[in-house]
């Protein structure tokens, strides 16, 4: 790993983003460079004259000026591109440098002094909000998190640069040479906007939202926008703006006191600069995102309001104390140094974050409003309040400590406020925009069934119910026996409750399960939570589904916790397995079970915390959409358990195997059992893993003495594939192996005859190759072989002579065929339309819709095929829905090629047609 790697692992920035993270470095340190320069040279030229009075002016004109700056940005904002308004922006900052530098030259008034700090607060105000809406839109709420502190730290060692030149300026005439600079600066901060553009897509997306549940009041919605979020953010800036006002005051007004020659103040002033961004530098890099990550967004924000409100209580200590001259002025120096480590290195990158999970257009709006309008109001109402104190000596000493700390008394209940609402604010971006009558029908329907449970439905016997629930196996019956065991209600629920505990047959188990959970009685809940806790993990992903139909409860909290534990670990396990193992094909094999890990667990969260914001959640997270995961998971990290959140993180982000089994030993601490994964799959076999796992471990497992005894259970399997991978490691062991085949065979004398009635019974094709068939159609391809082992059982074998016919147009399809051997001609009347040969589908509209063949098929040559129906491909479907997902997809695709190809036929050639 080189040092650069190293570098960016320290610091949270992925391989990936690194040319974006130093473009943007590179931005705000150039953006740095130029304002703290402008800032350096409205200060040299403050402190010169009354401070006290003058310093509180050019506040109040400064925030005057930005609320106008920022309305003329806002009104840009709706009317050109982002890219555009970046622009023209650092445009407008190169000459309002340059009118500053008139003023410099030709002004040494007071007047000119307020406008040159005026003019630097407006330099200020357009070069953040230039960077933070470009930053906005390039990245999303995760990454945000991560690298809002890094990119932003770029701005904290050209402000150190600037104050140590502070700390050399002794004359009115150096300070152009630093206007000069500046000028450069920005010119350097366009070329750099320019390469950004280059290497990503700067630009406002607007995406349409549901209507926000919980809106601000509609009187203040012209001030604040439709979001409490917007609201809250904008009165805790107010506030905090205020009290910061009220720190710098204090720092330059005691320095002016003790060092009156202007060329000492100017070094006292600049040390204390330099110190304070180098430790912000320091901090932001190295620190913030750790402590965003182990704290989490709600602690760090407000982390600034409390140090600072400790901080203040402490001056009325010192005050009471009436402590001499040198340790006031020691105190305010830290107490501005404090204010602004954590305002830059912690509040600013989350204050940053809370915007993302609005929609593009309303982030840059809001952000303009809050930065743009109330945090100027916050420092003009700092300014009004030190400028009326100034008149009234008696009280300038104590009076303004005592505002700051009910302004940040303010401050931390709005932002705890602030905290709640982004959370809304996830859960609305995540929410779908249109709603459906889903809620209605299942409230209808529950009290419809409430009415038939409360003596309305037929009371029936043990026996008849039985009968039902056997006919839920018969394909004809299943659908009618399932409404009259949900008519019959908790009458109904000693037999399914039997049947969920005791029955061998995973099809019969998972369809009274989803009666149970339409029951929504206290006896079909138990009957679900018993089977939830079944060692079988297909049986325990069927009960959580069912309990979706019902609410968390308290009380069994620690139950589905364990559970969460006890997946966990199985992650784990899968994640050391594809460590250590070399096999592309059981790679894949535990990559799929570590996705069924994943949905299991949030099947178990269902159960711990509101569903409705668990399923919009899960529903993010497997979104195409990058924003929409970083939302998801943003939620997610904001709600769940934090070893719960780290274990999902670690499971969907793209990282290397060892780093994330590295996680999830420091979550769930070492390997219980220390074996090889092929070892692990074989013995816990189907009641862990899927069948094309245990098939894959199975073709490669080399058996001792000590767990030949494990394949036993495979050789019984009554999964086709399991069974024929089981027999054929019997077959190397009593080729290869026989010191191990003839204890075992003596142990069990009946595997001889097992074995000879599996082969005599196998058929030409084995299932594996069944599979290998399906994944290499078109139709399939972007499933996984653990989901298309489940189509092997319906797959059936038929053969064609040449010139055999197959289907005849007109004929009513139900089945799809995919060409093993052979090829086949497809004919309308005399004229050819295709030719499809080995690996290729043909009639697969007629798996989802039976109508009468558009076209003929013939065997072009010998064939042999398989034939999947539609009635036994629905049941498929209705058990694993990732096979229809696909298939829609790909028909999908079809579509839209046919529909290119219309669009590109020119009219004129489409009306000869």
């Amino acid at each position: 790993m080189t040092l650069l790697e190293r570098w960016q692992q320290l610091v949270g920035i992925r391989p990936d983003e690194g040319r974006t993270v130093g473009l943007f470095f590179l931005h705000n340190f150039l953006l740095g460079i130029g304002t703290i320069l402008v800032y350096v040279s409205a200060n040299v030229i403050l402190l010169e004259n009354n401070p006290e009075r003058n310093l509180p002016l050019a506040y109040g004109v400064a925030a005057l000026a930005m609320m106008g700056a920022s309305k003329i940005y806002g009104h840009y904002e709706h009317h050109l591109p982002l890219q555009n308004l970046a622009m023209r922006v650092l445009l407008a900052v190169v000459v309002v440098t340059g009118v500053l530098g008139v003023l410099i030259t030709f002004g040494h008034s007071v007047a000119a002094a307020v406008a040159i700090m005026a003019g630097y607060r407006v330099i200020y105000l357009l070069t953040n909000l230039e960077f933070w809406g470009v930053s906005a839109v390039v990245f999303d709420v995760r990454q945000g998190r991560r690298l809002f502190s890094v990119i932003s730290s770029g701005d904290m060692p050209a402000k150190a640069l600037g104050a140590v030149l502070a700390i050399l300026i002794h004359h009115h005439s150096d300070l152009l040479w630093l206007l000069l600079t500046a000028f450069g600066a920005y010119l350097g901060a366009l070329l750099t906007l320019q390469a950004t553009g280059r290497l990503h897509d700067v630009a406002v997306k607007a995406a349409a939202r549901a209507a926000r549940t919980q809106a601000v009041a509609p009187g203040l919605r012209k001030w604040f926008g439709d979001s409490r979020l917007v609201l809250t953010l904008c009165l805790s800036l107010t506030a905090i703006a205020a009290v910061t006002t009220g720190v710098e005051y204090s720092f330059f007004v005691n320095v002016k006191h003790k060092f009156h020659d202007q060329a000492s103040v100017m070094q006292y002033v600049g040390s204390v600069l330099v110190l304070t961004y180098l430790l912000a530098s320091l901090f932001k890099l190295l620190f913030s995102h750790a402590l965003l990550s182990k704290l989490g967004i709600r602690w760090m924000l407000i982390a600034l309001p409390i140090v600072v409100l400790a901080s203040l209580l402490l001056f009325g200590g010192l005050w009471l104390e009436q402590v001499g001259e040198s340790v006031l002025l020691l105190y305010f120096c830290g107490l501005y140094l404090v204010l602004e480590v954590l305002r830059r290195a912690v509040f600013d990158p989350v204050f940053l974050v809370l915007f993302q999970p609005m929609s593009a257009p309303e982030r840059l709006q809001a952000h303009t409003l809050v930065k743009g309008f109330y945090e100027p109001l916050g420092m003009a109402l700092g300014g009004v309040l030190l400028f009326a104190l100034h008149w009234v000596p008696t009280l300038s000493q104590w009076a303004p400590f005592a505002w700051m700390a009910l302004f940040m008394v303010g401050a931390v209940y709005f932002l705890h406020r602030t905290y709640g609402h982004y959370l809304s604010e996830l859960h609305h971006a995540l929410s779908r925009r249109f709603t459906t009558d889903t809620e209605v029908i299942g409230q209808s329907w529950s009290e419809a069934l409430g009415a038939r449970q409360n003596g309305t439905a037929t009371l029936a016997n043990g026996q008849e119910t039985k009968q039902l629930i056997a006919a839920l196996t018969d394909k004809n019956l299943r659908h009618a026996a399932a409404d009259q065991l949900v008519q019959l209600g908790e009458a109904a629920m000693p037999e399914l409750a039997a049947v969920l505990q005791t029955s061998p047959d995973e099809t019969l188990v998972r369809r009274v399960a989803l009666v149970c959970g339409q029951l929504r009685v206290p006896a079909s809940r138990q009957a679900l939570l018993g089977l939830v806790q079944q060692p079988n993990l297909a049986r325990r992903e069927v009960a959580l589904r069912a309990l979706r139909s019902f609410g968390p409860s308290a009380a069994e909290a620690p139950l589905f916790e364990g559970l969460v534990l006890a997946e966990m670990k199985l992650a784990q396990v899968l994640l050391h397995g594809q460590a250590t193992t070399t096999d592309e094909i059981l790679t894949w094999a535990l990559d799929y079970e570590l996705t069924k890990v994943q949905q299991r667990i949030f099947g178990l969260l269902f159960q711990l915390y509101a569903p409705q914001l668990i399923a919009d959640a899960q529903r993010g997270v497997m979104h195409a959409a990058r924003e929409r995961q970083a939302n998801a998971l943003e939620m997610l990290d904001n709600v769940i358990a934090r070893p719960i959140y780290l274990a999902l993180q670690t499971l969907f982000e793209v990282a290397p195997v060892r780093q994330k089994e590295r996680t999830f030993t420091s979550l769930v601490g070492p390997l219980e059992k220390e074996e090889s994964i092929l070892d692990t799959i074989i013995r816990r076999g189907e009641s862990t893993f899927s069948d094309w796992t245990i098939s894959a471990a199975l073709s490669q497992w080399q058996p001792t003495a000590a767990t030949i005894a494990e394949l036993l259970p495979h050789l019984e399997s009554q999964n086709i594939l399991i069974q024929e991978s089981a027999f054929a490691v019997l077959d190397r062991l009593v080729e290869q192996a026989p010191a191990l085949y003839q204890p075992l065979l003596a142990a069990h004398p009946t595997l001889t005859s097992s074995r000879m009635s599996h082969h005599a019974t196998a058929s030409r094709i084995s299932a594996s190759e069944r599979v290998a068939v399906l994944k290499n159609t078109a139709l399939f391809a972007a499933t996984p072989e653990n989901v298309l082992s489940s189509i092997v059982p319906i797959m059936k074998e038929v053969t064609f002579q040449a010139e055999q016919q197959v289907f005849a147009k007109g004929d009513l399809g139900s089945s799809l065929f995919i060409i093993y051997e052979g090829e086949v001609g497809i004919f309308s009347g005399a004229q050819h339309l295709a030719t499809f040969r080995k690996g290729d589908f043909f009639g697969e509209l007629a798996l989802l819709d039976a109508e009468p063949r558009s076209a003929t098929a013939v065997a072009k040559s010998n064939v042999v095929a398989f034939r999947l129906d539609q009635e036994d491909f629905y049941d498929v479907m209705e058990e694993r829905s990732e096979v229809l997902r696909n298939i829609m997809r790909v028909l999908c695709q079809r579509l839209r090629r046919q529909n290119e190809k219309t669009m590109a036929v020119p009219p004129s050639s489409v009306a000869e047609g």
